[in-house]
């Protein structure tokens, strides 16, 4: 009886063995592909500070916002791959929303400011003025570097989507991105946050940065502009 006991459980015993083997396999591959989805798609993590500044227009008819993102610590961040969103409501509840990515490269050489060339495509700049007679394009936020600006020679690293964003550097969203218009010194293009002469300084922006890859949020607040 022993005997015929012992080859009872022996087959039981392998099955149980056999699944207790093919559950570890089964965990392992697992973590193993998911740490490499996870590798590949980590955002960066970044402590950020963003403030909105309201000052007059150039005739004091209406209010024109001027944002500084600054880098508080963390990550550094690759502008070419994030998305900068801005997003406010006016009193009906109507949504005025502005997406800013990279420029796009294109093929030929183009001037983006007086005697100054490059093959960024002017259509993906958000940026376009005119100022004594002469045209400027250019994309931001801009890196704020003391004694350069994004118009001058080979200062194309400036433009947001060109350039790595390191603790203690702030970006810029100039008066002149948001003050849309047709007079010079006035953007004729795509603001960084649309429609921001209709402000009135009693909203609410809401100021994102995602990540392209991974489609992950590193920053997302609401901000009060300072009038």
């Amino acid at each position: 009886m022993l005997k015929s006991s012992e080859n009872a459980v022996s087959p039981v015993v392998g099955v149980m063995l056999m699944l207790v083997v093919t559950i570890i396999i089964a965990a392992v591959v697992s973590g193993f592909a998911g740490g490499l989805v996870s590798g590949s798609e980590k955002a960066p993590q970044a402590s950020l500070d963003v403030e909105i500044a309201l000052s007059d227009s150039w005739n004091g008819d209406y209010l024109i916002p001027q944002m500084t993102i600054k880098h508080l610590g963390g990550d550094v961040i690759n502008t070419k791959n994030v998305k900068l969103v801005t997003k406010w409501a006016n009193e009906t509840g109507e949504y005025h929303i502005a997406s800013t990515v990279a420029p796009i490269w294109g093929d030929e050489s183009v001037e983006y400011a007086p005697s100054v060339s490059s093959n960024y495509t002017l259509a993906s700049l958000n940026t376009h003025y005119t100022g004594s007679g002469s045209g400027y394009y250019y994309n931001e936020p801009y890196l704020v570097v003391p004694g350069d600006m994004p118009t001058d020679d080979g200062c194309t690293s400036l433009w947001f989507g060109n350039f790595l964003f390191k603790a203690r550097e702030v970006m810029k969203v100039s008066l002149i991105n948001t003050d849309v218009g047709d007079s010079d010194y006035q953007n004729q293009a795509k603001s960084v946050i649309k429609d921001a002469s209709l402000l009135t300084g009693n909203e609410l922006i809401n100021v994102q940065l995602i990540d392209l890859n991974s489609g992950t949020e590193i920053y997302d607040r609401d901000i009060a502009p300072e009038v």
